[in-house]
């Protein structure tokens, strides 16, 4: 079985930093080729595309699934962790992949920090690090505009309901990073790029911030989604191809039930299955030889059932130390100090939730390399706070004016957040 874990995880594994030796399960980003942030550069490097601001995978892992390939697909299953994947294998609840393994390969990846779908996708899409562009956490503060956005919605923070207002105060998603998404560069070197979303966010403002001069095919279901993809590969093509397929249905569920839950597996089968009978059933033998399958995920997920001491609104004092809401991720809260505050609000830390919280400031995270390698982005520092709260086990602060109903997180740096499948299958 072309399984790699025992070769490259001890490798992830051994990433530390004396400013977290006492946190256990914490997996860093990995900045030497076996991150989430290595796959557009691999996918460019197989497709004969531009050199990217982040190199492809490792040697190790490029020896195995390099080839003549004229389709590229890469299947992003939203919070497929590497570890629940390899427990779904065992279990018999991804039998496609299972039956597959002896002529694919299987590598654990690192996604990137913060561990969270709109920074991860963006990483995706521009082939930078965090650090790079920027686009840091679920909510992030833009001082340019006075305000903390959402990521994913392009809205106000604070607002519900008012699904892409970011426009009424002159956001352009399509210029906002300043980076030549993949689908532009890819273009210029005669590659087409196509990317399959759910229908109700082909259109969004983050899907335009990613995809241009990209064709976007929204679906409805994974049937569609399998045979849309199929029948744009048995069209003759003079070109290379990237394929992007983007699902975010196991994601959503993990939200509500946790990444535990039977709910789950039951659905990462019924897209495995669906992937079998309307994709591979009806291609071409001719094309199914050139084409390699790529199956990865942004990040991973950890069990975090509903604890009332993490909610913030129960604690005014360490609320009157903030000079704005925390952002970033509930797993990775990004903190905004009151001038003269940092003592307080350790002590408060350290005091309301013991062992629960380490405590970091923005210099020493970017000292760590946290957010990657490369050349920082002006807006970056702005964007971080001063004080970084990296949760141990399942801890976590909320914050949102709404009920806190998740029993599956992600953001953070546990291994269950962290760690990401890439598996690698020729089609042929």
């Amino acid at each position: 079985m072309p399984d790699y874990s025992d070769i490259i995880l001890p490798k992830l594994l051994s990433w530390k930093s004396l400013l977290l030796e006492d946190a256990e399960q914490i997996v860093l980003p990995d900045i030497d080729g076996h991150s989430l942030s290595n796959i557009p550069g691999t996918v460019s490097k197989l497709l004969g595309g531009p050199d990217l601001s982040t190199p492809a995978l490792s040697e190790a892992i490029l020896e195995k699934i390099d080839g003549r390939y004229r389709n590229v697909i890469v299947l992003l299953v939203d919070a497929l962790g590497f570890d629940h994947f390899q427990r779904m294998i065992t279990a018999g609840k991804a039998e496609f992949w299972r039956e597959n393994l002896d002529r694919a390969s299987l590598f654990p990846l690192t996604s990137i920090c913060p561990s969270t779908t709109a920074t991860a996708l963006t990483t995706m899409w521009t082939g930078a690090e965090p650090v790079e562009h920027g686009y840091i956490g679920y909510e992030m503060w833009l001082k340019r505009y006075g305000m903390v956005i959402n990521t994913i919605l392009h809205m106000p923070a604070s607002y519900f309901g008012d699904n892409g207002s970011l426009a009424k105060a002159g956001f352009i998603p399509e210029s906002f990073l300043g980076i030549n998404p993949l689908g532009a560069r890819f273009a210029a070197m005669g590659i087409e790029s196509h990317a399959f979303l759910p229908y109700t966010i082909a259109g969004s403002g983050l899907s335009r911030m990613h995809l241009d001069q990209t064709s976007v095919h929204g679906y409805v279901a994974e049937s569609d989604m399998w045979a849309n993809l199929r029948d744009i590969l048995n069209t003759p093509a003079r070109r290379p191809r990237f394929l992007y397929v983007y699902w975010s249905t196991l994601d959503t569920l993990i939200h509500r039930y946790g990444p535990n839950d039977e709910r789950v597996d039951n659905q990462f089968s019924e897209l495995s299955r669906s992937l079998a009978t309307n994709l591979l059933n009806g291609l071409d033998t001719s094309i199914a030889e050139k084409t390699l399958l790529l199956l990865t995920a942004d990040h991973g997920a950890i069990e975090t059932p509903v604890y009332d001491q993490y909610n913030l609104r129960d604690h005014p004092e360490l609320r009157g130390m903030l000079r704005l809401p925390p952002t970033c991720e509930t797993r990775l809260p990004f903190l905004f100090l009151k001038p003269g505050t940092e003592a307080g609000v350790r002590e408060y830390f350290a005091n309301a939730w013991p062992g629960k919280f380490t405590l970091i400031t923005m210099e020493e995270a970017l000292s760590m390399r946290l957010f990657g390698r490369g050349a920082e982005n002006p807006e970056l520092r702005d964007r971080l706070g001063d004080l970084l709260g990296i949760p141990h086990d399942d801890a976590y602060l909320w914050w949102p004016e709404k009920p806190n109903v998740m029993q599956g997180r992600h953001g953070g740096l546990h291994r269950l957040e962290m760690l990401i499948p890439l598996y690698a299958l020729p089609l042929a």
